[in-house]
């Protein structure tokens, strides 16, 4: 069964050519969101780097001082991992109203549906640069004294990011559509997640009999990749990287059939 939005000769799987076609239409709804996002706001993208830092200083004090994880330069670490997370807190949940927000726009215009799911993640993915910058730069300045080679990998790590959180969102914002649940559903499933991947600890306190079972989150490895690179400053291990590519094109190729597979119900359901 082929979406209503999309021509039927154009219902392969998994679509990006035809996506491609749209590309105009994508970087438009990108700006959009921008604009949306910071009209009427003096300090404007200032607020993006605000919240998420205000959560890392308490973060830093409560597990310095308080709890007290022993890792060196815990701040360091903490911002090598913390803002990763937000992407992809932000881009999940985006996925739970994106196709309700433009529902006017999916039964006027004929376009391929996931691109709305494309375009959210495509203007955090520009905040999101903009913070690594930053990010980079405090800890070359203040934590490595120096540009580690390991770096190098940061745009492979970034490409990994986005291919995951589009992979999670897709069904997400599938779900989404038929069931409200997941309004109240995801946000428990994220608060269990943030705890069960390693944004405020590191992954080598789980204990080792149980990591084979908890790398099979995603997240877990993509976040200990950023660790490794980031924060030690050193090259991953090959099967840590390996691994999270292995388990980043299976969530991909899974999310996108969950998708593709009830698209063509959204413009008479949203």
């Amino acid at each position: 069964m082929v979406s209503a939005t999309v021509p039927r000769a154009a219902a392969g799987f998994p679509r990006l050519r035809q996506v491609w076609r749209y590309r105009e239409l994508l970087r438009g709804l990108v700006v959009r969101n921008l604009k949306v996002k910071y009209q009427r706001s003096l300090l404007g993208f200032v607020w993006t780097l605000v919240n998420p830092l205000l959560t890392v200083s308490i973060l830093v004090v409560v597990f310095s001082h308080v709890v007290r994880i022993q890792v060196p330069h815990y701040w360091a670490f903490l911002l090598s991992g913390y803002f990763v997370w937000n992407f992809m807190l932000q881009t999940l949940t985006t996925g739970t109203w994106i196709f309700s927000e433009h529902s006017r726009l999916t039964r006027s215009v004929a376009f391929p549906s996931e691109i709305l799911v494309f375009s959210a993640a495509g203007s955090r993915l520009i905040e999101f640069l903009s913070e690594i910058s930053l990010i980079l730069l405090a800890l070359i300045l203040l934590h490595h004294h120096g540009v580690p080679p390991s770096y190098a990998l940061v745009p492979v790590l970034i490409a990994l990011q986005v291919v995951l959180a589009v992979g999670l969102a897709l069904p997400i914002a599938t779900l989404s559509v038929f069931y409200y649940d997941m309004y109240h559903a995801l946000p428990i499933a994220l608060t269990s997640l943030f705890y069960l991947s390693p944004v405020f600890y590191p992954a080598s306190m789980v204990p080792e009999s149980l990591r084979t079972l908890y790398f099979l989150n995603p997240i877990a490895g993509l976040l200990t990749l950023y660790h490794e690179v980031l924060y030690a400053g050193r090259w991953p291990a090959p099967t840590l990287l390996l691994g999270t590519c292995a388990a980043t094109a299976l969530v991909w190729v899974l999310g996108y059939a969950i998708f593709h597979r009830y698209a063509a119900s959204f413009a008479e359901i949203v």
